[in-house]
């Protein structure tokens, strides 16, 4: 039996009996005076295993985690490594081989009782967590391994920073994530993190869409959020030039920014914001040539500032590009209606109604109400 092994299943004495992580025990855990020479060695294997495991290579990591645990087998970093390389082995069989995944989560306990102020440990505690599935619980984790280690050094807690954000925000719970996402950033290994920019930015817009707070200034609050969710998405596009979703959500943001202040009755501030929504979606219209909905993107604005030409201009553009993007089609339908087209608008009503049996994007209230237009042309949309 490999080392690792045996140290994993120590409460078990090595005997093939499945441990129980609750019980997980310490003082089962032999103690060596290391000698200087071994104390650098363990250290060194400690980074290399942290840094597989950073880098998916399990199995490296599971051997520089087993040569230090040979030197020491108190070496809590190495012992939550060996859990989350077991958990991997665990999960590779179907069904899961349960005494080994037993195992696995024992040796993250046992790291963590070991050393409860290593924000490194914590990390790999919760993401093991994450890798069984237990998502709220790994979230949780990384909290309390944050409280916990305020005198780690920044650059591991930064590691929990990323965990906490990213788990809350897979959660849906972006007013819980935001906070630890910003911290992230705001550390050298997040702030180059484009993921963590974008989740940001969601975070942010999906705020501003749904105002909370007192409502004399919910408007306002939320125009701020959107604002620097353009900000954060602009932050993306910048690490990641080729990302047309970060580009996109940069418009976006700042159309609803815009839609905000119309709200609040600042006129200049929504001509203001318009004027960079319809910027920012050229911009991107002519970095992807290819890509509909920035041409999409451009009509909506346009329409918002009663530009009724540029609108079906854009519209048309879209159209060009993806001769069954729904969103054009529709508002271009509507236009052509209001204009009395009621021929023409028909005619993108059956496309729409094509597109939608061949691609979906319909709910089932639109489709009869598409419907009952074809069939009744004076009905409206």
């Amino acid at each position: 039996m490999r080392t690792s092994a045996c140290i994993l299943l120590a409460l078990a004495a090595c005997a093939g009996v499945s441990p129980r992580p609750a019980d997980a025990d310490v003082d089962s855990l032999p103690r060596r005076d290391l000698t200087g020479a071994e104390a650098v060695r363990v250290d060194d294997l400690l980074r290399a295993c942290v840094d597989d495991i950073d880098h998916r290579r399990f199995d490296d990591a599971e051997t520089h985690a087993e040569a230090a645990l040979a030197l020491d087998p108190r070496a809590a970093r190495a012992l939550a490594v060996t859990g989350l390389v077991g958990l991997q082995r665990a999960n590779a069989t179907d069904p899961p081989d349960l005494e080994r995944r037993n195992a696995a989560e024992t040796a993250t306990v046992l790291a963590e009782r070991l050393a409860p102020d290593d924000a490194v440990v914590a990390w790999l505690r919760a993401r093991f967590l994450a890798d069984t599935g237990h998502l709220s619980a790994a979230a949780a984790a990384a909290e309390d391994g944050l409280a916990r280690t305020t005198a780690a050094a920044p650059d591991d807690r930064s590691r929990l920073f990323d965990l906490a954000g990213t788990y809350r925000y897979e959660l849906g719970e972006e007013r819980l994530a935001l906070p630890w996402l910003q911290a992230f950033v705001g550390t050298p290994r997040g702030a180059e993190s484009t993921a963590a920019h974008f989740r940001i930015g969601s975070s942010l817009l999906r705020q501003a869409m749904l105002p909370m707070g007192p409502r004399k200034r919910q408007d306002s609050v939320a125009q701020s959020q959107a604002e620097q969710a353009a900000r954060a998405f602009q932050r993306c596009w910048d690490l990641a030039p080729g990302d047309d979703d970060a580009a996109l959500a940069i418009g976006a943001s700042l159309l609803r920014a815009a839609e905000l202040a119309g709200k609040q009755g600042e006129r200049a501030d929504r001509e203001r914001l318009l004027g960079e929504a319809a910027a920012s979606f050229a911009q991107v219209a002519e970095r992807f040539p290819r890509v509909a909905e920035a041409m999409f993107r451009i009509g909506v604005v346009a329409e918002e500032r009663g530009e009724t030409a540029a609108a079906v201009a854009a519209y048309d553009g879209a159209l060009a590009r993806d001769p069954d993007h729904l969103g054009a089609l529709l508002n271009l339908a509507a236009l052509r209606t209001a204009a009395g087209d009621d021929a023409g608008a028909d005619e993108l009503l059956r496309r729409v109604l094509a597109t939608d049996g061949r691609r979906g994007g319909l709910s089932g209230d639109e489709r009869r109400r598409i419907a009952a237009r074809l069939d009744q042309t004076p009905r409206m949309l």
